[in-house]
């Protein structure tokens, strides 16, 4: 395959086939790079078909690698490591096994959403416009939060031979589209998704964004949506999905239109800070981040969205090697929104390498590789990474082997 391939996993694969064979077959893929997930900030379930623990679920905001306790020393927020996999060190074998095979080890990094810190340290969590704190998604203008993401980035590239860091949940802190009772709507939504808790008050007054006033707003605002009876929302939820009512309120409130692209510059000052603990002469380590699509909603829990979850591809091209944009989707979604993936990097840093996710797994049949890695290609992608080793059984590893693009 001429296109650059990344092979992508969590560790549930490295301990079950060995780190040799799955760096084998990632280069029997035409990967050049395997991503190892080092932090992942949910539990998932997986049902690996070629594992021999083939039920694992992973473990909540605790690092796959025996995590250095020097480099967290006078932070507040503590690492806590694997005890699974018998001690081993997955990240050390696989950057070997790695170079054995002629490929590189990267490592993926969950940074703004953690579960474990979330319930630890709840005073991290982002505070909602009715103070009350969120169980997964951390501050991003948050001392200790950015300190202890830091921290992670520090310690994988202190310690181990990596080609990339690629970012995870930077930030997209946002609700759901649905709530217990049912849709919530977009203008709710919106308005329960942003930060107010003292850090964002504090970085807020220092930029000369008057986030106390948009407070107010949101607050109003939130409180009218009270007066619709929820069984009217779940009539119209066909219509009261995505972001429709949101060009018109940003519109009528240009404060709030302020606060989201305050929000943006917030999460590029916290890539800088990453990218200069990477971008070394003698690491040669890049930096990288995983993306929700520009237009299509992102396939995870909380079906985030790029401009709510204060993501944006030109800003962010600006500092990253590498973008990740996880597109699973159709074939036609993919292209469409590698088009747009693709020109927005275009108006930031067209030298940015756009990379395409796809799934390889679920409803995704191998029939189907080809299809998605020609629409990724065929709009401007890069590179392409088909999610996930973990979840790949024989007769799709078998296809993607003869994908060419």
């Amino acid at each position: 395959m001429a296109t650059k391939i990344y092979g992508i996993g969590f560790p549930a694969i490295l301990d079950g086939l060995g780190p040799d064979r799955v760096m084998a077959e990632a280069a029997g893929m035409g990967a050049r790079e395997f991503i190892a997930c080092s932090i992942i900030y949910r539990g998932y379930r997986l049902v690996m078909p070629r594992s021999p623990r083939q039920i694992y679920q992973l473990e909540t905001g605790v690092t796959f690698y025996p995590a250095d306790e020097s480099i967290y020393r006078g932070s507040r927020i503590q690492p806590v490591s694997t005890r699974d996999f018998s001690g081993r060190d997955l990240f050390m074998e696989s950057a070997r096994a790695a170079e054995r095979n002629g490929i590189t080890l990267s490592a993926w990094v969950s940074c703004f959403a953690n579960g474990r810190v979330a319930e630890l340290y709840p005073d991290t969590a982002v505070q909602n416009l009715y103070g009350a704190r969120d169980r997964l998604f951390l501050c991003f203008n948050n001392p200790d939060t950015i300190q202890y993401c830091l921290n992670m980035v520090k310690d994988l590239t202190c310690h181990y031979p990596l080609s990339s860091i690629m970012l995870d949940k930077i930030p997209q802190s946002m609700l759901e589209q649905e709530a217990f009772a049912g849709r919530i709507d977009p203008l709710l939504r919106l308005a329960g998704s942003i930060c107010f808790c003292e850090h964002c008050h504090a970085q807020a007054r220092e930029d000369g964004i008057d986030l106390a006033h948009v407070q107010e707003l949101l607050l109003a605002l939130a409180e009218a949506s009270r007066k619709i009876p929820q069984y009217v929302r779940e009539s119209m939820r066909d219509d009261l999905r995505g972001d429709i009512e949101i060009p018109g309120l940003l519109l009528e409130e240009p404060e709030l239109y302020a606060v989201l692209q305050w929000r943006i510059r917030c999460v590029v000052h916290f890539l800088e800070q990453a990218k200069a603990l990477v971008a070394s002469p003698q690491s040669g380590c890049k930096l990288s981040a995983a993306l929700v699509p520009p237009v299509k909603i992102g396939h995870d829990a909380s079906v985030p969205r790029a401009w709510l979850g204060a993501q944006s591809y030109r800003a962010f091209s600006t500092v990253l090697d590498t973008i990740h944009s996880v597109i699973h989707w159709s074939p036609d979604v993919v292209e469409y929104d590698t088009r747009r993936a693709r020109d927005w990097i275009n108006t930031g840093n067209p030298n940015c390498e756009l990379c395409v996710h796809v799934a390889a797994y679920g409803s995704h049949r191998p029939d189907e590789m080809e299809l998605l890695a020609r629409a990724a290609v065929g709009q401007g992608a890069d590179s392409l990474a088909f999610f996930c080793h973990d979840l790949l059984d024989e007769r799709m590893l078998d296809t993607l082997k003869r994908v060419t693009i």
